[in-house]
């Protein structure tokens, strides 16, 4: 699991081969911190079916949305049948 912190206007797709923006976001279950959590997942990776979920939930520092993601592996997270399937 990897996270990163980014700026809301500085947005965009992990590294790597595979990944894609979900666009609606899709609303998943995820396990963080040794618990299932309801989390907003923004981008999938079809090779490994990694997702890239906001946790926590964005927050405003001074006037600055931050917004932090985690990098969640299939074993980690559960979503809504076929809504992270490649279109």
């Amino acid at each position: 699991m990897a996270s990163f912190n980014q700026s809301e206007q500085k947005i965009g797709l992990p590294r790597g081969r595979g990944w894609r923006r979900l666009d609606p976001p899709v609303t998943v279950r995820g396990y963080i911190a040794s618990q299932w959590h309801d989390l907003v997942a923004v981008d999938v990776n079809d090779e490994t079916r990694e997702i890239r979920v906001e946790w926590p939930p964005p927050s405003d520092e001074g006037g600055i949305e931050l917004i932090t993601h985690r990098v969640l592996t299939p074993d980690h997270y559960q979503g809504p049948e076929g809504a992270l399937a490649s279109a």
